[in-house]
């Protein structure tokens, strides 16, 4: 099973941050408030420690400001993750119809859909409860989140966020405390910002 699925439905309950943001944030978050939706190519690469080679899906992602994100795989595991609200809802080829369930209902899941989410929404602050935000470098910008609380750590060890010169989200990558690590790198953005 691929680990962003299965870690789809968490932060969608957090009440606004207390903290502030880095500095070196803030054209990040303007830049992303222009935006009003985007598509891009990823690939998902699973390293885990069980397995000898890494597991591979590729697909797209889409989405609209204050809307959905679809989260496409490819074919042969192709499936169709959409949120919407505090909504997800799963669906595969040969299945009549979405397996639908409630984000909020389930604490233990959804830190990196959420934090894709927040990051898309600008709404950078809304990840500060959870994680401690740091910027490793200024240009191109890498940020890394790490975990404030017990109960995610447990589940995530680390996040590491890497864009382009422009801000556009090239390289996810995840750390579970097991060892096992998650890389998603995007391409073939396509952005459309307000006033376009």
């Amino acid at each position: 099973m691929d680990l962003l699925p299965a870690l789809l439905p968490v932060l969608l309950g957090l009440t606004p941050a207390q903290k502030t943001l880095p500095a070196d944030l803030t054209p990040l978050r303007d830049s992303l408030r222009r935006t009003v939706a985007l598509s891009a190519r990823f690939e998902q690469t699973r390293h885990l420690k069980a397995l000898r080679e890494p597991l591979v899906t590729t697909g797209k992602l889409d989405y609209r400001k204050g809307g959905r994100l679809l989260w496409h795989t490819d074919p042969p595991s192709e499936s169709d993750l959409v949120l919407e609200g505090t909504t997800a809802t799963l669906k595969m080829p040969g299945m009549s119809s979405g397996q639908a369930f409630d984000l909020s209902s389930d604490p233990g899941m959804g830190k990196v859909f959420e934090t894709l989410r927040a990051v898309l929404e600008a709404d950078l602050e809304r990840l500060t409860p959870l994680f401690e935000l740091k910027v490793v470098r200024s240009r191109p910008l890498g940020v890394s989140l790490k975990p404030r609380n017990e109960a995610l750590g447990r589940v995530l060890q680390g996040i590491q966020l890497d864009f382009d010169a422009g801000y556009r989200l090239l390289q996810v990558s995840l750390r579970e405390p097991d060892g096992d690590r998650t890389d998603i790198a995007f391409r073939d953005h396509v952005i459309e910002t307000a006033g376009r």
